[in-house]
């Protein structure tokens, strides 16, 4: 693994009955404003087995500055307001983590910039 790129990981979940519209929002709605805004989806998953209505997104960024730039401006977009508007009761539980890629490659060693315990 050699990227390192940065991940944003988004958890929430889907109140009943709402998981079938909030599907056709984000096809219909999220995936092209993400796209003008060059925020690129990794994956997006629904539970199977589990918590009923819980899903994970993963959004790639070439780095820490690209998603704190790529971020504010899709945050700003008045249209991303119109879909929390639609969105927002629908939605329970949301978490945030941004995630940095681990080198394992054989000989990589630690990442010299890791706090020490």
């Amino acid at each position: 693994m050699t990227s390192k790129n940065t991940v944003l990981k988004v958890t929430y979940r889907i109140r009943a009955h709402q998981l079938a519209a909030f599907e056709q929002l984000f096809v219909d709605r999220i995936l092209s404003l993400t796209q003008r805004h060059d925020v690129k989806l990794l994956g997006f998953w629904r539970t199977l087995v589990g918590n009923m209505g819980e899903y994970l997104e993963l959004w790639e960024f070439r780095s820490v500055a690209d998603f704190e730039q790529s971020w504010k401006r899709l945050l700003k977009d008045p249209e991303l307001a119109k879909i929390f508007e639609r969105t927002g009761p629908m939605v329970e539980d949301e978490t945030f983590a941004l995630l940095e890629a681990v080198d394992l490659r054989p000989g990589a060693g630690p990442d010299p910039n890791l706090l020490k315990v």
